[in-house]
């Protein structure tokens, strides 16, 4: 089943440096079977998935909404160079959505912009991936550069300890998101390394979600391992370094008028009781999208109180969207 709060335009991409060495999609492929087609750079059915909408007109994917941007390839690739534009096009025309782009390869971002870029798209998350202080020492003064309304880091898998003060102190950091190894990978990740990118987001007031402490986690001396993921998330809640000072804000607008949407118009993330209450990234996930992937699904808001989500608001425009073309 596809990830629903992703947004895979293509698929298949090539490892680019030490942090690529037990890439979760190489693994993830092999699973299914297809591990020739992980090294083949080709283009989704996915592609114009923020534009679909349902049989009463209305948008799936709401506004307030958060997609993760090619997170089974690379934004920047070289091969996808003819179908960037399509992405852009699509982001434009969907200025009520937040669109989040990682990436490794920081020295293609500027030349792969769109023209009216400018200072960056309101919508738009500019992030980059750090394994160890080697990376960041080689792609922090290159990103620093870069225009963009909203810039973050992520460091998985996290290799070693890192200094990332530098850009803490930039003030252009919103948000630190960091993982152990897992994915078949057993190189382990140490207590200390998170603890100490934890203080340092606490001395700058930057968000810092500690999504998974990895397959292989060493604190105090003992080293804990397992292969579960579920499990690796509970270990990282636990440690209780994650840190959250709000949610970035994002200036989005109605795809239809163009007006400054309210609160009132966005999303409110509801979360499975069952499930979300002890994710580390639930501070700054978009909610639960009731995909199916849970067997019992209890909706609560972020105390845990109970929630009715309101159906999706029919819309003017009645068309099913198949292509970029229906709105030209």
């Amino acid at each position: 089943m596809a990830n629903p709060k992703s947004w895979n335009l293509w698929h298949g991409c090539h490892k680019y440096s030490e942090g690529c060495d037990n890439c979760y999609m190489f693994y993830l492929d092999s699973l299914r079977g297809v591990s020739e087609k992980s090294a083949e750079i080709t283009r989704t059915k996915d592609a114009f998935k923020p534009l679909a909408k349902d049989s009463k007109g209305a948008y799936k994917v709401p506004s307030g909404f958060e997609l993760s941007i090619n997170m089974t390839s690379d934004t920047f690739l070289e091969e996808a160079d003819e179908w960037r534009q399509d992405m852009w096009d699509v982001i434009r025309k969907r200025p009520d959505v937040i669109f989040y782009i990682l990436t490794k390869r920081v020295g293609r971002i500027l030349e792969c912009l769109p023209d009216d870029w400018g200072d960056g798209y309101e919508n738009v998350s500019l992030n980059i991936s750090i394994e160890n202080q080697k990376r960041f020492d080689e792609r922090w003064p290159i990103f620093e550069s870069i225009p963009a309304k909203h810039k973050g880091f992520n460091l998985g898998p996290l290799l070693g300890p890192v200094d990332i003060t530098p850009a803490l102190s930039s003030g252009q950091i919103e948000e630190v998101h960091v993982s152990g190894e897992g994915f078949g990978g057993t190189r382990p990740c140490m207590h200390e390394w998170i603890t100490d990118l934890s203080r340092q987001c606490e001395k700058y007031k930057v968000n810092i979600i500690v999504f998974s402490v990895g397959s292989v986690y060493i604190k105090n001396g003992f080293r804990y391992e397992t292969g579960s993921l579920r499990m690796q998330t509970k270990w990282a809640h636990k440690t209780g370094l994650s840190r959250f000072y709000g949610r970035p804000h994002y200036n989005l607008y109605s795809p239809y008028d163009g007006h400054l949407l309210s609160d009132d118009e966005l999303i409110v993330p509801a979360y499975n009781k069952n499930k979300c209450m002890e994710c580390p990234a639930k501070p700054s996930c978009s909610g639960c999208t009731e995909c199916g992937s849970c067997k019992d699904v209890v909706l609560v808001d972020a105390d845990g109180n109970p929630v009715e989500r309101k159906p999706a608001a029919e819309e003017d425009c009645r068309t099913r969207s198949t292509s970029l073309d229906d709105f030209r």
